[in-house]
């Protein structure tokens, strides 16, 4: 099997957004303050022609999400439970690039019902390493973006930033809607997700402006992390 995109989604979002503990593959994973870039706001090109993001790995999806032919069941374990999700496991091939992907075009073959994992990209998250030290949310371009492949061979994603837009305000939070359906779906109820659209729904509404990074939760609670 090549790279278990559930790692990632566990990992790197959850770890990231949660507001309670859970474990997963043996290590412990406990809630911290979450900081939120206003970078996150920011909309970026997807140029055809260039494909560099989509390495092969795992294309999961939760059962009750529209998902292309062809996939089966595969179980994980989170938190002690089995876990049910449905997997394009990508493993009956070599070949560097997803194997939904246009080689010819550098399009998705799948985009609409492209799994989470894929979905949610460009939106960073940047575990702290001290513990107590806030996480923080971004939007960003990949860190070694100049090094990855293209399907024409040569080397450098091509997708470039650009200035927030309500377009990109929408796909925040359709994306943060998403993670909250697969972070419910796993068990892990409280997540920063909620007060994260509430504040992009605010900006991009003209409730407020939003020019510094903002971190939860505002005030400590002696009742427990975050809001109840």
């Amino acid at each position: 099997m090549h790279g278990d995109s559930v790692d990632k989604i566990v990992k790197r979002y959850f770890a990231c957004l949660t507001r309670e503990p859970f474990s997963y593959k043996g290590k412990e994973y406990e809630p911290k303050p979450l900081t939120v870039s206003p970078l996150l706001l920011r909309d970026y090109t997807c140029p055809a022609l260039c494909g560099a993001c989509c390495s092969r790995f795992t294309l999961d999806y939760l059962p009750s999400e529209p998902q292309p032919e062809g996939l089966a069941e595969r179980v994980v374990e989170f938190n002690g439970e089995q876990i049910t999700i449905h997997t394009d496991p990508q493993k009956d091939s070599d070949d560097h690039f997803c194997g939904r992907l246009n080689k010819e075009s550098g399009r998705c073959g799948i985009h609409g019902i492209h799994p989470f994992s894929c979905d949610f990209e460009l939106i960073r998250t940047l575990e702290s390493s001290e513990p107590g030290e806030a996480n923080t949310l971004t939007q960003k371009l990949y860190g070694r973006g100049w090094n990855m492949l293209r399907i024409d061979g040569e080397r450098g994603a091509m997708c470039e930033m650009k200035p927030p837009s309500e377009h990109s305000m929408d796909e925040v939070i359709r994306k943060l809607k998403r993670f909250i359906s697969w972070a419910r779906y796993f068990g892990l109820r409280k997540t920063w997700a909620p007060e994260i659209i509430e504040l992009v729904e605010d900006v991009r509404d003209g409730r407020r402006t939003f020019y510094t990074a903002t971190t939860f939760p505002k005030v400590p609670s002696k009742k427990g992390f975050g809001r109840k």
